[in-house]
């Protein structure tokens, strides 16, 4: 059996031997993040199991899976299906891997990113703008403009203007640096996002974006383009994500359909 690290006392409830309670998938992070740059396992050597880690945590198995993604996020693993991750950095440094199987995985960069509100405001769509919104010329729209920090590192991993169709505008009042803007619309006015539309194309930094990014003007970028659908076919929302080409990557799995696999020690 592999090696699973340092073991956490926990009792049968989730609680530690200090009787604090079990570990967040965070937490669980960290913690193998600290095994892993104490050399715990190799680089293209195999991390425990899934059941090992539920084991040595006391925490749920979805939390250990979340945590596996976290890491898979920060570069430091490649997760397989039916099969055990792979360490494949020590070290990764400022960068980030978004890996997609899912809407909310798509999306996932922002719960694994600090975010920052930089300034709200409402503006209209003409010329450059409309075009690139596709919108109603003249329509009216509140740009969010959000920066995107790692949670480790100190280099900016993206830049990002959210557009919220005026309809929707009051969410300017409930939005905050802990929570994404989709999330914060449905909660707030009760529609629900079915459909998500991303076109990611490579671009180069200009202006104050090259400023965000922290990266040279004409450095390469990649600018993620999403649209939110909601279940009565309205865009409420289209996103301009700029992420910069060294810092960020995209991952696409996809599967022919079929149960389920749950991860086996081999």
């Amino acid at each position: 059996m592999a090696d699973t690290g340092t073991m956490i006392a926990m009792s049968k409830d989730g609680l530690d031997d200090r009787g604090g309670r079990a570990p967040g998938y965070r937490q669980i992070t960290e913690a193998l993040i600290a095994d892993i740059r104490a050399g715990l396992w190799t680089v293209s050597g195999k991390l425990p199991t899934e059941a090992e880690l539920v084991a040595r945590f006391g925490a749920s198995r979805n939390t250990v899976r979340e945590s596996m993604r976290e890491l898979e996020t920060f570069g430091y693993i490649k997760r397989r299906r039916g099969t055990r991750s792979i360490l494949i950095s020590a070290d990764p440094g400022d960068s980030f891997t978004n890996s997609v199987r899912s809407i909310d995985e798509l999306l996932q960069y922002s719960r694994h990113t600090v975010s920052r509100i930089v300034s709200t405001e409402m503006v209209v769509a003409t010329g450059a703008l409309q075009e690139r919104l596709n919108a109603a010329p003249g329509s009216h729209w509140l740009r969010v403009q959000v920066l995107r920090m790692p949670i480790r590192g100190a280099m900016p991993l993206g830049f990002s203007e959210i557009f919220v169709d005026e309809r929707y505008a009051a969410i300017a009042d409930k939005l905050d640096d802990d929570h994404t803007v989709y999330r914060t619309l449905e909660e707030e006015f009760g529609i629900t996002f079915r459909r998500v539309e991303q076109v990611i194309r490579a671009s180069a930094a200009a202006g104050p974006i090259a400023d965000y990014l922290r990266v040279k003007p004409g450095a390469p970028i990649l600018v993620a383009r999403t649209e939110f659908v909601t279940s009565a076919g309205d865009v409420a929302e289209i996103g301009f994500g700029h992420f910069p080409a060294d810092r960020y990557k995209v991952e696409v799995v996809l599967e022919r359909g079929g149960a389920d696999v749950d991860e086996e020690d081999r």
